[in-house]
């Protein structure tokens, strides 16, 4: 069989790296001649799928952003519309049609004309009248539809010839753990370096210097896509009001195009609370292993709810428990009070209270990490998530 796949992005945040799974997980199976990979732009993502000897072709696509529609960037999503001839007789060249989001338009308004199989891939919670659109849509399309989640297909109108299948992850390649130090000390100890000491004394001192910056401060992990609903404002304004406890905060990601001007504001509130030696910024990193084994415990503070929640589980696959809002999918991957803590959605109160168990009770955190490794372990492992796509494929 051939398939061509569609994505809406080419970054590697979770959609992303969730979209490639399945790529990889095709590319393995003896039943596809020809995969061919659709997306909109060049990214960190075109590296990967070229790994997979796949072929790549970029397109015009109608996709339903909110920056789009905030910004009344209207053609972006009407113009792409207007090539639908020549996308049906590329598509009509494949066995199966694979989508992996309910935002490109384009789907939509071929699917009624396509006669091969058809599946698409749900990641995204939908809110009001966009959820019954959607859902409108769906149905029309006649596409065999997998949810990553309960709660996403909860989100939906009911629906024929939906499943739910868990995201996976296909953990890291094996690190060392080592002990890490925040980057402004790490700034610190290159000044002291600088020095050049050459004497076992001066030696001494500046490895006592080093004990000293490496004091016992829980070390919190928020990694994602900057946006007004990931919660880095949130878990910035609650540590603010937790002056005196020993933490570190590091945000890592970056933002879509066009709204770059939202690290600047988090960095100006971190300035503005007095934060600067509690919360440090980094840019989006492709290979995030380093950065989890760095951490203690990640958190997801998200506003509003996560279809699902795969930051989670790969801070689970490093025995690092999770501290959670407590909608969307993350209810179905952390087991509260065993492998992290979830809490009431935008409580700030919750939230702090969570942390402050970690901060108090180094067992317990040891002790929850453990628990979220096998959580991982034996139920979001690649090799069920695969066997779950040969049902959804129809390959068993």
């Amino acid at each position: 069989m051939n398939i061509i796949c569609v994505h809406q992005s080419a970054d590697m945040y979770g959609s992303d790296r969730s979209f490639l799974q399945v790529v990889n997980y095709l590319s393995l199976s003896p039943s596809f001649e020809k995969i061919t990979v659709i997306l909109p732009r060049n990214g960190p993502l075109v590296n990967e799928l070229e790994k997979l000897k796949v072929e790549i072709i970029f397109m015009d696509l109608s996709l339903l952003s909110k920056t789009y529609l905030l910004k009344l960037q209207w053609g972006k999503i009407i113009f792409p519309l207007f090539s639908f001839s020549s996308k049906k007789k590329l598509f009509d060249q494949y066995d199966v049609v694979y989508v992996n989001t309910s935002v490109i338009l384009d789907f939509y308004l071929l699917a009624p004309f396509l006669k091969q199989m058809k599946i698409i891939h749900i990641r995204e919670i939908p809110n009001g009248i966009l959820s019954k659109v959607l859902s409108f849509f769906l149905k029309c399309s006649k596409a065999k539809i997998i949810f990553n989640s309960q709660s996403t297909l909860n989100s939906f109108s009911p629906l024929a010839q939906s499943l739910v299948i868990h995201n996976a992850f296909e953990g890291f390649a094996k690190i060392e753990q080592q002990e890490s130090i925040p980057v402004d000390s790490k700034n610190e100890l290159r000044s002291l370096a600088n020095g050049n000491p050459t004497t076992g004394i001066e030696r001494e001192e500046v490895a006592s210097e080093i004990n000293a910056l490496k004091k016992e401060a829980l070390k919190i992990l928020l990694i994602g896509r900057i946006n007004s609903w990931k919660g880095q404002d949130f878990a910035i304004e609650a540590l603010a009001e937790m002056p005196d406890a020993p933490v570190l905060l590091r945000i890592v990601g970056s933002t879509s195009a066009g709204n770059e001007d939202m690290v600047l504001d988090l960095k100006k509130k971190v300035n503005q609370l007095g934060l600067s030696d509690k919360v440090e910024f980094m840019d989006f990193v492709s290979d995030t292993a380093e950065v989890y084994s760095w951490s203690d415990v990640a958190i997801v503070p998200s506003t509003k709810p996560e279809p699902f929640g795969r930051i989670a589980i790969e801070a689970m696959s490093l025995s690092k428990p999770v501290i959670a809002a407590n909608h969307g999918g993350l209810p179905e991957i952390i087991e509260h009070g065993q492998s992290g803590f979830l809490f009431e959605p935008s409580n700030k109160t919750d939230f702090i209270h969570a942390i402050s168990k970690y901060i108090a009770d180094p067992d317990l955190l040891r002790e929850h990490g453990e628990n979220a490794k096998k959580v991982y372990e034996e139920k979001f492992s690649l090799l069920g998530f695969y066997k779950k796509l040969d049902e959804a494929f129809n390959l068993n």
